[in-house]
């Protein structure tokens, strides 16, 4: 069974960064460094077990060093490996002398995981360099000297891969402590590393917006330490190679479920032949994935799939984002508000925008105040401006409570409305009730003063302007645009048809700004009025 998240495309306009990074790297590792070394452990593999005669003197040491190593059913496996290799070894030796068939290494698939655990394990090779390691046990001149002619060639063939270097091997992983970080990095065949690269490309973006590049990425790394923890705590003492972003992957899966919580994602499900969508709460998903991957490591076929891994990488992840949750709450709040997909968001919009009028109608004041309130935040949050009407009726529902920063930024909003956006006359009855009913005081700045005695000199309002005028010229009296509004009001109050005004403040800007551009023009024959 397959279940994924398909929530939303990535914001291209904010691109995942370190998700196309790990994704890049990842590929990049795998087509450039081991995809030439596919073919790298077939040789060796065929010379050992379908040519030398070495299984037959170090399957039984190893057998017999497993069992030192207080491992008897290890020891008893290689056991049995060795007589198997006997049968099929007669086997093929009898075919090939009644069919000249030669011996080759798929007769022996069988024995090559074997092969590669014996391999594998540097404590038994560094015994088996020894002149006449023991763990052969009796053996004649004859025997020492063959098996000590087919290992130097064995060697000769047989050198260490870049994977290998690379990968985890539990029981070694005391004596390479690198390889915790550097086998999810490494992957095993093309449908390995393109399915992980699709598993992260789809969840990891999601993931990054909400934590930014680096933090994601620490968490990528630390997400895969754990998962290998986890594996080692059970597997400590395996030889078996592990390699994979799996790990890493599924602690971004698990910190999908934490960091999205009880919000409900979109998600595709495919089992056996029927696929299809659903909608549940993220975090839903987490006991879901881990139970799935128990299930098939305690019932499912035998499998290469690493299901602790698996499992300690969503563990771990889950656990890493919920301290990041605990820790960062405000700055995830505000990453879930820039991060929201457009169609969610538009059907929300339009619900809050019916409820709101909806509670108009029926008077309930309280109720419109709050979802209009939501309405012009989540508009905010997208980076777009809300309906002038929203803030308008947010503004008049605000009054009874003058010092709230809802009153306030509502008006600040409106006052800073685009000529032509909203009716100008409703515009300067905002301001109006603003300066009148505001607590402490009016919250604008000196260039929003300027900005709005500006538009009502220019639109009408002069004597409204005038007023602000009075003002800006003891909290900003050096602003260079101050002789700007004073020539605006002059001319408002021209076009008004009060001549005697205009000429006030055309003697005022002359007062008080003897050197401005505005003044010297007014000083100019004509331009008086």
């Amino acid at each position: 069974m397959l279940i994924i998240p398909v929530d939303r495309k990535p914001d291209w306009r904010r691109p995942p960064l370190v998700t196309i990074l790990l994704v890049l790297v990842n590929l990049l590792i795998y087509f450039g460094i081991q995809w030439g070394e596919r073919s790298h452990m077939e040789p060796a593999a065929e010379y050992y077990l379908a040519e030398s005669r070495l299984p037959e003197f170090e399957f039984l040491a190893y057998a017999r060093f497993l069992e030192n190593q207080n491992k008897p059913e290890a020891g008893a496996a290689m056991r049995k490996g060795l007589e198997r290799w006997r049968q099929i070894r007669a086997r093929s030796e009898l075919a090939a002398a009644r069919d000249g068939k030669k011996t080759s290494l798929e007769d022996y698939q069988s024995l090559i995981e074997r092969w590669y655990v014996l391999d594998a394990d540097g404590k038994f090779g560094a015994l088996m360099q020894q002149p006449k390691p023991p763990l052969l046990g009796t053996v004649d001149d004859d025997e020492l000297a063959l098996w000590k002619e087919q290992r130097e060639h064995y060697l000769s063939i047989r050198s260490r891969s870049f994977t290998e270097r690379y990968s985890l091997i539990p029981a070694q992983a005391g004596e390479r402590p690198f390889t915790l970080l550097t086998h999810m990095f490494l992957h095993a065949s093309v449908e390995h590393v393109l399915g992980n690269m699709v598993f992260l490309a789809m969840v990891g973006y999601a993931v990054e917006i909400l934590l930014g590049g680096g933090w994601y990425l620490l968490f990528y790394l630390l997400s895969g330490l754990l998962s290998a923890g986890f594996y080692l705590l059970f597997e400590g003492d395996s030889m078996v190679l592990s390699l994979g972003a799996s790990g890493a992957i599924s602690g971004v899966m698990g910190m999908y479920t934490v960091l999205y919580g009880l919000r409900k994602i979109r998600f595709f499900y495919w089992f056996l032949f029927y696929f299809d969508f659903f909608k549940a709460p993220a975090l839903i998903m987490l006991p879901i994935w881990v139970g799935k991957e128990a299930f098939d490591l305690l019932f499912g076929q035998p499998s290469n799939t690493n299901y602790y891994a698996h499992i300690g990488g969503l563990l771990g992840g889950a656990l890493l984002a919920l301290i990041y949750r605990l820790l960062a709450r405000g700055k995830l709040a505000q990453a879930h508000a820039s991060y929201v997909s457009t169609g969610d968001d538009d059907k929300l919009l339009r619900g809050l925008q019916q409820s709101a009028y909806a509670a108009l109608a029926r008077l309930d004041f309280e109720r419109a105040r709050r979802d209009f309130s939501s309405l012009v935040s989540k508009t905010l949050a997208q980076q777009k401006t809300p309906q002038p009407d929203w803030l308008l009726q947010l503004f008049n529902l605000s009054k009874g409570t003058p010092s709230a920063p809802a009153f306030h930024k509502s008006a600040q909003m409106l006052l800073s409305l685009p000529k032509g956006r909203f009716d100008e006359q409703k515009i300067h009855q905002v301001y109006l009730d603003y300066v009148a009913s505001a607590e402490p005081r009016p919250l604008l700045s000196d260039e929003q003063s300027l900005a709005v005695a500006r538009r009502f000199a220019m639109n009408g309002q002069p004597q409204t302007a005038a007023a602000i005028l009075q003002i800006l010229l003891v909290t900003a009296r050096q602003h260079q645009q101050l002789p700007q509004l004073i020539q605006f009001i002059a001319r408002g109050f021209m076009t008004a048809g009060r001549h005697d005004q205009a000429q006030h403040y055309q003697k005022l800007l002359q007062q008080q700004f003897p050197l401005s551009e505005e003044s010297r023009w007014i000083s100019s024959p004509g331009n008086r009025y």
